[in-house]
């Protein structure tokens, strides 16, 4: 389906029925890169409806340059949150996109009932992250990162990346506002050990920012941990499914 907004044309794929869940990919990736992940995972229960989306500028969604900024795509994910789902959901999301999850879940609390960062971004300058050095496992992400190329692999738009680089950060500091808040629903951070992407010890202050939430690092495991830990992230997906739902 596609939702329209102003000029936006959100490319987005709905599967199954139930409680809603949103999926959002990382940066210059598309759905389909979720898809291949979290599909094996929710096939085991029909209790969830799966909602991908196509960031703008990526995948199949057009690439309008007034959208070329973190707080615009921001906007036209809370819009399409507020008019087509409409009811609390579950939010999972993929580095950038977990950058912007937790930006929504700041913004928009009442209707996130469960939070899932997966290698989440948390610092907007690469230069001012801190990351591992790990030189031994680079022949680990070549092969992690053509699994992601079957899932079918499309460019996104050059020109929006560009401009989308200059305003990558948005306007309000996320950090101070979810320490503020305390979100108290459940939440599953999962970060690579070898990530030099976007780290994981930076993210390990998050501890502060959500009381119910569970934090795991894993070792032989970079940006594309999904790829590399397939059977680990099952687990502690299937452990989050059930903390939402007060089962454990």
């Amino acid at each position: 389906m596609i939702d329209e907004n102003e000029n936006l044309k959100l490319n987005v794929e709905v599967i199954g029925k139930g409680k809603p869940v949103l999926i959002l990919h990382g940066l210059a990736g598309h759905l389909n890169t979720m898809k291949v992940v979290f599909e094996p995972i929710f096939a085991r229960t029909n209790d969830y409806q799966r909602i991908y989306v196509d960031l703008p500028g990526m995948g199949d969604s057009n690439a309008p340059i007034a959208f070329a900024s973190s707080d615009k795509i921001l906007e036209a994910l809370l819009h399409f949150i507020k008019e087509k789902i409409g009811r609390p959901l579950l939010l999972i999301g993929y580095s950038y996109g977990g950058y912007l999850a937790r930006a929504i879940t700041v913004k928009m609390p009442e209707l996130v009932d469960g939070l899932m960062l997966l290698a989440p971004m948390v610092i907007p300058t690469h230069e001012e992250r801190m990351l591992p050095s790990n030189d031994w496992f680079k022949k680990s992400e070549k092969i992690s990162t053509k699994k992601y190329l079957k899932a079918g692999w499309k460019e996104a738009d050059p020109t929006f990346l560009a401009a989308l680089d200059e305003q990558y950060a948005v306007s309000f500091e996320i950090d101070e506002q979810a320490r503020k808040a305390q979100f108290d629903k459940v939440v599953l951070v999962v970060l690579g050990h070898q990530d030099t992407v976007v780290g994981y010890s930076d993210q390990l202050r998050l501890l502060t920012d959500y009381p119910r939430a569970t934090f795991s690092v894993l070792d032989l495991a970079g940006h594309n941990l999904q790829m590399e830990q397939v059977e680990l992230l099952a687990a502690l997906v299937e452990n989050w499914l059930k903390r939402s739902k007060n089962e454990i």
